[in-house]
């Protein structure tokens, strides 16, 4: 299928996805209580929601939308809402590695590849649904009449997966740590301070990305690295990353289940969770349609996401030339199994972890 048709179909998956997200959340009044929330000062009733982090209107105000959208999906009052948000950023946050990574690639690229924290935030604010399939659009194309050889850049490359780890994965770790921890681990007003380091993610992975690595292409310099191990060592960083990536997804993946199966709450179960119940979501517990709103949206944004990203990646290897002997159908099949079990963020990461390897066999058939 050529490049265009590809793209297309990425795009007409996130224009679904802003119908199937954001009609629903408009049509139940979500997005009407969610504008409002911030303004009045309170999630509901019993609840008062803080709005005033920076004292910038224009800086809190996004900042508490964000904030009102994630606190009954991360504050332990449902634990099968937690558990479908836990696993479901356990992938979103992997992505962060796949976009960084195709920006560090050598060689001229458009701005939709060598600008992520456009997609990531975009991903954070209309959702990844919508941003990471017009991502790939972009991409697909790009790849299409581009040479794309594996990541060059040692210090950028090493600085990849502590950006990872530290801006993405240590910000979603405390803020769902009332997931695991239980409602009462946290005020109220505490978890909305923690929410709020959690949205601007995307701004501390790409500052720790460009501090990182500036900091060490300045260490190497004055040790006297030498230069030609440089795109050996940028190599094997990119492939830890999405080693790192696999690993974290697959823990998100596993602990769910893990949790789903040994749980005596009623509505920790597959079908609540996974099966979107339009036009006002999920009840049972929740109080109100600030809850159950962002519940129903994130029901079908986790799933398309995870489907174009697993669309996404089999495309990238199914194109390499010279990858393993096998067919489409045998590489789609792996790919499910590997859906089934560890979850998609995972099985992507492993995706682009052996497409990896196949750049590098490519670039020294290229040399020789």
């Amino acid at each position: 299928m050529k490049a265009i048709s590809l793209a297309l179909g990425f795009r007409a998956l996130a224009i679904l996805s802003v119908f199937l997200l954001w009609g629903f959340y408009t049509l139940n009044g979500t997005t009407k209580a969610n504008l409002l929330a911030p303004l009045n000062g309170k999630l509901n009733e019993n609840i008062t929601l803080k709005n005033d982090y920076t004292g910038i209107f224009i800086l809190d105000y996004p900042i508490s939308l964000l904030v009102t959208f994630f606190y009954f999906a991360t504050n332990g009052s449902d634990e099968g809402f937690q558990l479908l948000v836990f696993e479901g950023y356990s992938t979103l946050q992997s992505s962060f590695v796949w976009v960084y990574a195709e920006m560090l690639r050598p060689g001229s690229k458009p701005w939709t590849i060598a600008t992520p924290l456009f997609f990531v935030t975009l991903s954070q604010i209309l959702g990844g649904a919508i941003s990471l399939p017009l991502y790939y659009a972009y991409h697909i194309l790009w790849i299409d009449g581009a040479e794309i050889l594996r990541v060059r850049d040692q210090d950028a490359a090493q600085a990849l997966p502590f950006s990872f780890l530290l801006g993405a994965v240590l910000p979603a770790i405390l803020g769902c740590a009332p997931t695991w921890n239980g409602p009462d681990s946290r005020s109220p007003e505490v978890h909305q301070k923690y929410l709020a380091f959690f949205q601007v993610d995307p701004l501390w992975v790409t500052l720790i990305q460009t501090l990182l690595a500036k900091l060490f292409r300045r260490l190497r310099y004055s040790e006297g690295g030498n230069p030609a191990q440089g795109p050996k060592t940028a190599h094997r960083w990119t492939r830890a990353s999405y080693l790192l990536a696999a690993a974290s997804s697959a823990i998100g993946r596993l602990y769910t289940a893990a949790r789903i199966y040994t749980s005596t709450e009623e509505g920790t179960n597959l079908a609540r969770m996974r099966i979107p119940y339009p036009p006002e979501g999920p009840t049972g517990g929740l109080p109100d349609i600030v809850a159950r709103g962002p519940f129903l949206y994130l029901q079908f944004d986790i799933p398309i996401f995870e489907l174009a990203s697993m669309v996404w990646a089999f495309l990238l290897l199914s194109r390499m030339p010279n990858r393993p002997r096998g067919s489409d159908l045998t590489l789609a099949l792996t790919m499910l199994i590997g859906y089934l079990t560890v979850g998609a963020g995972a099985t992507v990461s492993l995706a682009l972890y052996v497409r990896e390897g196949l750049l590098l066999e490519k670039e020294k058939a290229q040399t020789r």
